[in-house]
């Protein structure tokens, strides 16, 4: 037979039961898990960073109850388990005190207030349990780590150091007491969020006497812990508590399991105004140790004095975060802060805020017109003008489309045109314009070249026709041999077939003669046509 609290983990008996009851009895052990903390934000089983504030005080009651922390199953036979535990109600009587806001001690003075079980001859005892006996006396101490120290009410992450030192003060015989001095340091790792919800993580060294109960070998273990508070009326002091807790048994027999005493705990918490924390919740055991029950309640009424640097601590906590300050947008523009540029100016979130500006008044504002010098004019869009002077071109939106293979201008291009013709009115400064015309490589060069030539020719007639002076207009084909685009697509095709419109130099004696006229002079006397001009080469590249 084993002690176990579950058939998941049968341990063996010593003895055969005929005989157990004159074999010499076992050396028992504390088997109580459930070892509070009496400060009034610890999380019952798990300890939060952060110690009382100094000379605070805080003292209460911790009351548990446990069903089976400890029975024995037998390995083979009909014999049902035997609770020598069943059933444990203990209180725990705890106070604190806070010392500079660094650090904190107190004591724990437990008592089992009643325990019952079955008969222990089976161990080597004739008789149940003890009913009623004293605990081990537990002193304990919290330091803040420099650097981690947070404040009641504060966010972020804190981090303690701890220590528990437990004297041999209760009775082993009725597994209220190790039988000598136990201590066990820790360390402390929480954080908490803005909302108030905190997760706190604690772990350490527990050094226990070792000894071999029922065939079952005890001693060192390394406590955890895990728990949680997420507040449910923060304004009301009302939170929720979560938490597992447990220890993880240093050593064990060779084939013998070992032993991890653990809990999951849920709980609900209430800091009341009055200065008295009232805490009660429940929670099972996992059943993968000796001491681990099949059920637990708590409840506890720790009390901190009103009008103490810890109450009003608590009472700052109870407090919901004060919200975030209004947006700053003293010209009510809806851009907020750093954001807006002009904040005492009302204006667009497009504009970062800033008044739009509209330079060339044409009713598109500047951020949005692609031409902000010059106006749109009733034909232009984007605030550009459908032709509009530029460096050394007449720049135009559209292209000057033509009837296929022919010289003959769309109607649709018309516009265009007189949009030309207006700009050189405006700008007498122009001595003259240069009519190019250009052709994608479909068909061959001369092809391209006298369409081109047919083409200029008729946008030159044209703005003739429109107003402007003969003299202030030249015209010229280049066909195919000056693309800008990619002849390989129909895109980069339609684009290449296009009329641009060059300004000429001035010239300060007589003016040359136009290409087309040197063309048609030299048709007239019957001599060689000039070769189209070609671009100029491009410069050579660095080695």
């Amino acid at each position: 037979m084993k002690p176990s609290r579950t058939p998941l983990l049968p341990l063996l008996l010593a003895l055969a039961l005929s005989t157990a009851a004159h074999a010499a009895p076992d050396p028992r052990f504390n088997i109580q898990v459930f070892r509070p903390s009496g400060a009034p934000q610890d999380l019952v089983m798990v300890t939060q960073s952060r110690p009382l504030s100094h000379l605070s005080v805080s003292a209460g009651p911790y009351f548990s109850y446990s069903l089976n922390p400890l029975s024995l199953v037998p390995k083979d036979g009909d014999l049902g388990s035997i609770s020598l535990v069943g059933n444990r109600l203990q209180l725990d009587v705890m106070a604190m005190v806070g010392l500079f806001d660094w650090a904190e001690v107190g004591v724990d003075l437990p008592l089992v207030m009643l325990q019952g079980g079955q008969n222990l001859e089976v161990i080597g005892t004739e008789g149940p349990v003890e009913s009623f006996a004293l605990g081990d006396l537990r002193l304990m101490a919290k330091v803040a780590v420099p650097g981690f120290r947070r404040s009641a009410e504060g966010h972020g992450w804190g981090a303690a150091l701890t220590l528990n030192v437990s004297f041999p003060t209760g009775v082993q015989e009725a597994f209220a007491g190790d039988g000598e001095l136990t201590w066990a340091p820790g360390l402390v790792l929480d954080y908490r969020f803005e909302s108030g919800i905190l997760l706190a993580f604690n772990g350490g060294f527990w050094k226990r006497p070792d000894i071999i109960f029922s065939g079952t070998q005890l001693g060192d273990m390394a406590p955890f812990g895990l728990g949680t508070e997420v507040p449910l009326l923060r304004g009301s002091g009302i939170t929720a508590l979560g938490m597992v807790n447990g220890a993880f048994g240093l050593k064990k027999a060779p084939g013998q399991e070992r032993q991890i005493p653990a809990e999951l705990l849920i709980g609900l918490r209430w800091y009341s105004s009055l200065g008295v924390t009232f805490t009660f919740g429940g929670g099972l055991g996992c059943g993968c140790s000796l001491a681990s029950p099949n059920l637990s309640f708590f409840t506890s009424i720790i009390w901190v004095p009103a009008k103490t640097r810890e109450w009003e601590a608590i009472e700052r906590f109870k407090e919901p975060p004060e919200p975030p300050p209004p947006p700053v947008d003293p010209d009510n523009d809806g851009v907020i802060g750093e954001r807006d540029r002009c904040p005492n100016l009302e204006g667009p979130v497009e504009n970062a805020g800033c008044p739009d500006t509209d330079a060339d008044s044409d009713g598109v504002v500047d951020r949005i017109d692609k031409c902000p010098d010059v106006p749109q004019g009733k034909r232009g869009r984007d605030g550009c003008p459908l032709a509009r002077k530029s460096g050394n071109k007449i720049v135009i939106l559209e292209q000057v489309n033509f009837v296929t293979d022919q010289d003959v201008i769309l109607s649709e291009s018309l516009p265009v045109l007189e949009e030309v013709a207006r700009v050189m009115e405006e700008n007498p400064e122009m001595d003259r314009i240069l009519v190019e015309g250009h052709t994608d490589s479909r068909a061959g060069d001369q092809y391209n070249l006298e369409l081109s030539q047919r083409r200029a020719r008729s946008v030159k007639n044209y703005l003739i026709e429109s107003g402007v002076a003969a003299e202030r207009v030249c015209s010229q084909g280049f066909g195919r041999s000056m693309p800008k685009y990619d002849n390989d697509t129909e895109e980069g095709r339609a684009l290449n077939r296009r009329v641009e419109f060059t300004i000429q130099p001035p010239s300060d004696g007589p003016r040359p003669p136009c290409p087309d006229d040197v063309e048609a002079a030299s048709k007239k006397k019957g001599g060689k046509k000039p070769a189209p001009a070609k671009p100029a080469a491009p410069p050579a590249k660095k080695p």
